[in-house]
């Protein structure tokens, strides 16, 4: 069963790009627009939220710690351009995200990296519902 992905940025290249990269493996739902992404996490399970750092209605660190409430088993993966890596670190600190790549991006990396969140997130669901049924 394919992993749904969320990729949120306001350059369509961008996400069309992310989306060629992502999609052949997973499901890849591709957002220019924050506040719509995040009525889609709302209502569907989600895997991986792919989010840029600096978009002109919201910033990233605010859209993903609104899906961290939503889903706290999903993770979080900060894409940004090398400029803003320094002073994004704190996102990490503050487990807004759990990790934090730049722009541009090596692909098999990145795809590595796709895989190991995902692995991760699915990892966290399970040992949740490990400890509801331990009661």
């Amino acid at each position: 069963m394919k992993k749904t992905i969320v990729i949120i940025d306001d350059d369509e290249a961008i996400l069309r790009s992310l989306k060629r990269l992502l999609g052949t493996n997973n499901h890849v739902v591709c957002f220019s627009d924050p506040l719509s992404a995040i009525e889609f996490v709302q209502q569907n399970p989600i895997s991986l939220v792919i989010c840029d750092l600096l978009m002109p209605a919201i910033s990233g660190f605010a859209v993903l710690e609104d899906i961290k409430l939503l889903q706290p088993h999903c993770s979080r993966l900060l894409i940004t351009g090398y400029a803003e890596l320094e002073s994004s670190k704190n996102a990490l600190t503050n487990n807004i995200a759990n990790m934090i790549t730049a722009k541009p991006w090596d692909n098999f990396e990145l795809t590595m990296l796709v895989e190991i969140l995902i692995e991760n997130s699915h990892l966290k669901i399970n040992q949740g519902l490990s400890n509801v049924n331990s009661y």
